[in-house]
């Protein structure tokens, strides 16, 4: 795959007949395809690099979005950032990191490999019931393939890699500013970013949080944070689709704390599913998290 163009073959799987038969990559403007490995998680990880409309004009640096679940959601934030990039006032530009898996071509099987990786990598716990739950559904997408056990629990890892591995890269070969990075999550995704935020608020600035799944274990994060801590230096954008009983929870916990250097933004999306909502949250989150327009 050339630089330019993000690895998107599998995807015209989905798509009539006379598209999958062409089997041509199907650019995203302003992309790049890169491979990583990594030897933190002892494996090869893509990265798919959007760059601002002015990025080639000088040598400025900009704002850096790390994004979990590139395969799927890489998308949605590289469209949406361009939308917001459109000249006028309050829009701004930025690179957005989707940090994603080398999966099958099969569109089937590389959805099992996505499912299977970011289950392990987004979650801070070891959770069994999880683990059989996933490994069951699974393996009715794989059926000739050699049953693999899904595991969770690798956040902390996960975590590591990024900070160790993904963000020097991205900053030794893109102008990105290193006092202005984001991380951004949507489901699992939402729960690893609250992860990194309680364990590791220093790496970034900013932070999306959609519609995330909210374990017990997040709160006992909160409180061990605030026990050691007299602020929580961030901007925090949390989308949720509805009113969600646990995310207002932890809302509430984190405006009781008074951090004067937090700054907690908040939205909600009514009568909406939670996978049909993705691609809302994230639109509002950018707005939110970047103040735009």
């Amino acid at each position: 795959m050339r630089a330019g163009t993000v690895a998107v073959a599998s995807w015209l799987a989905l798509m009539p007949g006379a598209l999958v038969a062409q089997h041509t990559p199907v650019p995203l403007p302003g992309t790049e395809f890169r491979t990583l490995h990594s030897a933190v998680l002892d494996r090869d990880m893509e990265l798919y690099v959007k760059l601002p409309r002015s990025y080639g004009d000088g040598t400025r640096t900009y704002p850096v979005l790390f994004t979990t679940d590139g395969n799927r959601s890489f998308p949605l934030y590289a469209t949406t950032s361009l939308i917001y990039e459109t000249p006028g006032e309050g829009n701004q530009e930025i690179v957005i990191v989707g940090i994603g898996y080398h999966v099958d071509d099969d569109p089937l099987l590389g959805l099992a490999d996505w499912a299977r990786w970011r289950t392990e990598d987004l979650t801070p716990e070891r959770r069994p019931a999880v683990e059989a739950s996933w490994t069951a559904r699974l393996s009715g997408l794989e059926p000739d393939r050699p049953r693999i056990g899904v595991r969770t629990g690798g956040a902390p890892a996960f975590l590591r890699f990024i900070r160790t591995e993904v963000i020097p890269f991205i900053e030794a070969n893109y102008r990105v500013s290193s006092a202005d990075r984001g991380l951004a999550g949507y489901s699992y995704g939402g729960l690893f970013t609250l992860y990194a935020l309680f364990h590791s608020p220093e790496t970034f600035s900013r932070y999306f949080v959609g519609d995330p799944t909210v374990w017990d274990e997040v709160f006992e994060y909160e409180a061990a944070h605030a026990a050691s801590h007299d602020d929580l230096p961030a901007h925090v954008a949390i989308v949720t689709m509805g009113a969600r009983a646990p995310v207002q929870r932890l809302v509430d916990r984190l405006r009781s704390r008074r951090y004067p250097s937090l700054d907690l933004r908040v939205g909600v999306i009514e009568d909406e599913a939670h996978a049909a909502g993705m691609p809302g949250a994230i639109s509002r989150g950018l707005r939110l998290l970047y103040d735009l327009k």
